[in-house]
């Protein structure tokens, strides 16, 4: 039996007004990199800068914004 499941680190896009409209428990993933389930957290030491495309707004994250799904 194979058991695969895709694990992707991200960040919750900050545009609330762009992607909760008539919704407002949605949050919007950004995926930034492929991970597995056992792998660490990237490191980030200084805040990034991430750009979503639907959206078009760029935002900047911290380490402690940076979750895996």
């Amino acid at each position: 039996m194979v058991y695969t499941t895709e694990y992707f680190c991200v960040v919750i896009c900050k545009n609330q007004r762009f992607h909760h409209k008539g919704n407002t428990s949605y949050a919007h993933q950004i995926p930034l990199a492929e991970t597995d389930a056992f792998s660490p957290l990237p490191t980030v030491t200084e805040r990034i800068k991430v750009r979503r495309q639907g959206c078009g707004q760029e935002y900047s994250y911290k380490q402690t914004e940076v979750l895996a799904q």
